[in-house]
């Protein structure tokens, strides 16, 4: 189809979905009329779309669900994992807990000097 932009191609899905609008139906129309390629493919796809609308669509047992559900393999999560996931409040607690221990702790390493400024203690500091 040398022709054939995307325009006609959607436009084309849009009228087998039977989703496009009047003004679209018209258009591609007119195109079909003129273009032998379009019509062709138009065709084939209007053909799919009636086989497969034809299929028949196949009735599960009422308990199939249950039993797909009952043939996976237990879950592997270990115990942290399922812990954190029954307890989310006191899991965030003790993510942000270390964090902060290390915040106070570098804190107490700091002193002031006479201006009031917060000085930072380094090893081999010559102040």
């Amino acid at each position: 189809m040398n022709c054939v932009s995307k325009k006609y191609v959607s436009l084309m899905n849009k009228v087998l979905d039977q989703e496009a609008t009047e003004q679209e139906k018209q258009v591609l129309f007119e195109h079909l009329a003129t273009c032998a390629e379009c019509r062709v493919h138009f065709n084939e796809l209007k053909e799919s779309t009636e086989l497969l609308r034809r299929l028949t669509h196949p009735q599960l047992p009422a308990a199939f669900t249950e039993s797909v559900l009952n043939q996976l393999p237990p879950d592997k999560r270990n115990a942290i994992h399922k812990w954190g996931s029954r307890h989310p409040v006191l899991t965030t607690v003790a993510i942000c807990a270390l964090p902060m221990s290390l915040v106070v702790i570098g804190s107490r390493r700091q002193t002031r000097n006479r201006n009031g400024y917060a000085l930072v203690k380094v090893s081999g500091d010559q102040t």
